[in-house]
């Protein structure tokens, strides 16, 4: 979105002196409170709202800048700012308030992944502008002997702040900023309007309401292990997730599992899941305990499923689904929305452990057993829209397969996945857990399902990601009925 100002010059010249530019000192940023979390923030939107004619301050040429000065107007002509710009002044700015800023415009080829962990999005719209411009000439008064610009601008911004987990606006502030000029540039009305924009946002940052939701108080402790700090392999005996001696969130350990590298899980205690004994009777029997323990996971940019596996709030879905997303919007069977935070990951095997709050929960028995070629399965999710969340469908297993670019095992079957089931429970003819759903293929210049659809197994996933069901499994299942 580009904001664009044009100069417009009245035949006659006004008398007098420009308009008057509110001067607004910048203020200091509070003191975040002691143990509070930083929220990842991002920039959103810019625009503006200015009418075309309006006159937004004076221009005059000349050795003493003293006037009289003609009318500057807000028009569609030269282009003063984009979006992008005011996103690098927002990061810059809000970083050096001391607040989490997603999307670092530093990183050529990370930013926009790190832009998905942001959880709140603020947003701008341009109010009021007032510019008072003298283009500056030499002592001789002729073309060649032009200085440059020197301008004082001040701009008035409402801020919208959205939360993607709530997906509601948390807050409306209005901030002034304001350049006292001084040094004449070629581009002085560009430079002017960029700081007076900066010394806005600076102002937001020390808003208190803005801190408030952009320093939250700290949540407690992980209940999972983070990254053993002395490196290698942890290898304590398994434990239930419940009593895991707590790790800060906010510790380096758990700062480097949030945005690790290939296999950091590598380094990680194995948890003990607080999970139910199988299924022994058909799927038909329990359906709705099945569909149950299926949720649905969302980002600020767009929805994936997950299941439960532990009874105590731990659920899987896949890493592509939160991506750099600290914090997912869980929503359960019966509606209910939950704050999930993403406690680890594994990028290559795709899967993720996510916590919500609860007990008692509805999870899946797992089975760690391989599936069989023509065995029975049933895919839950929530395919294309939010709202077909809970949607079984049925298929065989197809083939056992290696992905080409990992490596890793997958299971083929022909159950129908779409969008949105990605990270959702493949189950047995009983509706154990044997699976995660991950990719599809689809017709070549369309996204028509070719039935060639892959999940990954239950038991490659927990080992990922360090998990252990202890002795309650499904693999002694008796065959199918």
């Amino acid at each position: 979105m580009w904001i664009t100002l044009g100069i417009g010059f009245w035949a006659a010249a006004l008398s007098g002196c420009g308009v008057n530019v509110r001067k607004t000192e910048i203020a200091e940023p509070p003191t975040p409170p002691a143990q509070s979390r930083k929220v990842p923030i991002r920039f959103g939107e810019l625009q503006a709202r200015l009418r075309r004619g309006d006159v937004i301050g004076g221009y005059v040429i000349g050795f003493t800048c003293m006037g009289p000065y003609d009318p500057v107007t807000w028009t569609s002509g030269r282009t003063m700012m984009d979006r992008e710009d005011v996103a690098d002044l927002f990061h810059e700015e809000m970083s050096a308030a001391g607040y989490d800023v997603a999307g670092n415009p530093n990183r050529l080829f990370e930013a926009g992944e790190d832009e998905q962990r942001a959880e709140l999005v603020v947003s701008a719209q341009v109010v009021d502008v007032k510019m008072n411009i003298c283009r500056k000439m030499g002592i001789w008064l002729i073309q060649s002997a032009i200085i440059g610009e020197d301008v004082e601008a001040s701009v008035k911004v409402d801020w919208t702040v959205y939360s993607r987990l709530e997906r509601r606006m948390v807050l409306r502030a209005t901030t002034w900023g304001y350049h006292g000029g001084g040094d004449a540039t070629e581009d002085g009305r560009i430079l002017a309007l960029e700081q007076a924009f900066a010394s806005a946002i600076a102002n937001l940052a020390a808003d208190r309401r803005f801190a408030a939701v952009g320093f939250t108080s700290d949540d407690g402790p992980s209940t999972l292990p983070a990254l053993e700090t002395g490196g290698g392999i942890a290898m304590p005996p398994p434990v239930p997730a419940a009593s895991i001696p707590a790790v800060p969130a906010a510790s380096p350990a758990h700062a480097g599992l949030a945005r690790g590298g290939l296999d950091d899980t590598a380094r990680l205690q194995t948890v003990r899941l607080a999970t139910r004994s199988p299924f022994t009777t058909p799927i038909q029997d329990h359906v709705e305990a099945v569909t149950g323990a299926t949720v649905l996971v969302a980002t600020g940019t767009g929805h994936g499923s997950g299941v439960l596996v532990s009874r105590d709030g731990l659920l899987l879905t896949n890493h592509h689904v939160v991506g750099e997303s600290d914090r997912v919007r869980v929503t359960l069977a019966d509606g209910t929305a939950l704050t999930g935070k993403v406690e680890r990951r594994h990028k290559p095997r795709d899967v993720a452990l996510v916590r919500i709050e609860g007990r008692g929960l509805p999870a899946l028995p797992v089975r760690t057993q391989p599936l069989s070629v023509s065995e029975d399965v049933y895919v839950v999710g929530a395919p294309l829209e939010e709202r077909l969340r809970g949607t079984v469908t049925r298929g065989i297993v197809s083939a056992m397969r290696r992905d080409r670019l990992t490596g890793l095992e997958l299971i083929q079957a022909d159950a129908s996945i779409q969008g949105g089931n990605s990270g959702g429970p493949l189950v047995d003819a009983r509706g154990n857990l044997a699976g995660l759903t991950v990719s599809a293929r689809v017709m070549p210049g369309g996204d028509a399902s070719t039935g060639l659809n892959f999940f990954i197994p239950i038991a490659d996933a927990l080992d990922r990601l360090r998990l252990d069901t202890g002795n309650l499994d499904s693999a002694a299942a008796s065959p199918q009925p």
